[in-house]
């Protein structure tokens, strides 16, 4: 299917009609989704469609003793040549779509094992929001007023033979992951096992570290920072020459301390962070150790 590019896709559309109560999700979904999408170059067939409802198995839900078949499901699966490409969400005018719950929904989506996609998207009508699965604010948002001005950038981004081709180069952060799918409000998730290799002293109250972790399908990069009391707690855990060195004072520069000789592993009791790290290569949120445990 070749893409358009018009001028204006919602050419004749009134937007006052979102004032209108009766106006709701369903009607969003009609008069202003649909010719997004199929201005983008998607239709109901191959090899470029949109599936609509596709049901998802809950990755997460028990019922008593029996398992119960719950199920997850997306308004709309864009498919790029037998490939799964990007999800939209459809909201009602009414619906808040920044900082919402809605933004994990579709996060939730976008990662599930079934789909696995690097896009979700989110549109009430009034506007349109496109997250990358690895970057934290939304890598497009406007007022679909303005869609002709933004329509090149909408297309650079999701047109089918753009949708799978653009790379952020950024790791899958296990902070950021964690947040979206609402874990930040849990006070305490315990991890085994978590491996170390290296210890940073960024000053006299404030320890980091990094490493690898595999959850789900996925691996991604996890970053852990603690206090000089989750420090002690690591005595008899690293090697006595590593601990010392950590709890000597530092008088300017950062300390760090490899494990060259093996991966010591730890059980911790953590949650995840409320401030955002960035350095040149990549946006993280780092999760805060409450304590370790034995």
């Amino acid at each position: 299917m070749k893409v358009e590019k018009r001028l204006n896709i919602l050419a004749g559309f009134d937007f006052g009609l979102l004032d209108d109560e009766e106006f709701g999700e369903d009607s969003v979904r009609e008069e202003i989704i649909l010719p997004i999408l199929r201005g983008l170059g998607y239709g109901h067939s191959k090899p470029n469609r949109m599936i609509r409802s596709k049901k998802l198995l809950h990755p997460f839900v028990s019922i008593g003793s029996a398992r119960k078949n719950i199920y997850l499901i997306p308004d709309y699966l864009m498919e790029v040549n037998d490939r799964y490409a990007w999800i939209l969400e459809a909201k009602a005018p009414s619906q808040e779509l920044l900082n919402t719950s809605h933004v994990e929904q579709a996060y939730s989506y976008a990662v599930h094992s079934e789909i696995r996609v690097p896009y979700f998207s989110l549109c009430n009508g009034r506007e349109f929001v496109l997250y990358h699965i690895s970057k934290q604010n939304p890598v497009v948002h406007f007022d679909l007023r303005l869609l002709p001005s933004c329509w090149d950038e909408l297309l650079k981004f999701l047109a089918p033979e753009n949708v799978l081709q653009y790379d952020f180069g950024l790791k899958k952060d296990f902070g950021l992951h964690l947040n979206r799918l609402g874990f930040n409000e849990f006070k305490s998730l315990v991890f085994p096992d978590v491996p170390i290799t290296f210890i940073g002293k960024i000053d006299d109250k404030l320890y980091t570290f990094g490493t690898g972790l595999t959850f789900g399908q996925d691996t991604y990069v996890a970053t852990f920072d603690f206090d000089s009391k989750v420090m002690r707690q690591l005595r008899g855990k690293i090697p006595d020459r590593a601990f010392d060195a950590l709890v000597t004072p530092i008088e300017a520069a950062m300390k760090q301390v490899h494990f060259a000789d093996a991966v010591y592993r730890v059980t911790i009791d953590c949650r995840v962070g409320d401030k955002l790290a960035e350095n040149e290569d990549e946006i993280f949120l780092p999760l805060w150790i409450n304590r370790v445990l034995d």
